[in-house]
């Protein structure tokens, strides 16, 4: 058998490989990352090359090389959740796509705003909480209509219906957005932002051990701790 490598190193590579990651681009012909994500099974590629097709038609360029590094985390981490739950492979594409484009929105965010080195104001907050709404306003355009759409726009829906853009709480929340939630929230943590440092490994576990069953979906969790082999112990704090 061919050794797994582009989509299939989503699926069969460890959930730690991805951490190092730095400078992802969606520039196709010059990205091996990009190439790799496109050198997929054949009954697959043609889907996926269709996203990235969509991000090139909406005008997308490389404004913050790390931010596109993140989209690619998120996708990768997505896809080991939904392994550890057992999806199918169709599932598995739609979370690898729904963590591609989750933050696709942010090209309406102006970049004095995702780039500030301090606290957002109440402005500036009510705007960055209108990217969900403008991703599926993006995607609409490319006469994409699917679950990975929906994730898109519900991403930072909580189930305890503190998330926006709706309010949305527990299962009316598809489950496509809960892991893209728990997936978004672990790789924000544990990464240098604007206005602070990355936590630790340990701190994440504990932001994630918190708000599993209040605000994060727990089996999501659970599944994202069972992808980087982490002691049962933790796995059971959150059943």
């Amino acid at each position: 058998m061919a050794p797994a490598c582009g989509y299939e190193r989503l699926l069969e590579g460890p959930a730690t490989a991805f951490r190092p990651l730095r400078g992802w681009t969606f520039v196709r012909k010059h990205s091996r990352e990009g190439e790799g994500l496109l050198s997929v099974h054949p009954s697959v590629q043609h889907q996926l090359r269709g996203w990235f097709d969509a991000v090139v038609a909406l005008g997308l360029r490389v404004k913050d090389r790390e931010a596109h590094a993140h989209n690619l985390r998120v996708a990768r981490l997505c896809v080991h959740i939904g392994r550890q739950l057992s999806m199918s492979r169709h599932e598995l594409r739609v979370l690898a796509r729904a963590g591609l484009m989750h933050d696709i929105g942010k090209l309406g965010i102006p970049d004095t705003v995702l780039g500030k080195h301090s606290a957002l104001d109440d402005a500036e907050w009510n705007l960055m909480r209108t990217h969900p709404e403008l991703g599926l306003t993006l995607l609409d355009r490319t006469g994409q209509s699917s679950r990975e759409v929906l994730a898109v726009l519900y991403h930072h829906e909580r189930l305890d219906g503190s998330g926006y853009p709706y309010g949305l709480s527990g299962e009316a929340i598809p489950i496509e957005a809960r892991i893209v939630a728990v997936a978004d929230t672990y790789d924000a943590l544990t990464s240098d932002r604007p206005y602070r440092k990355a936590c630790s490994e340990a701190e994440a576990r504990r932001v994630l051990i918190a708000e599993a069953g209040s605000r994060l979906d727990p089996r999501a969790v659970s599944a994202l701790f069972g992808a980087f082999d982490l002691s049962p112990r933790i796995r059971l704090a959150i059943a």
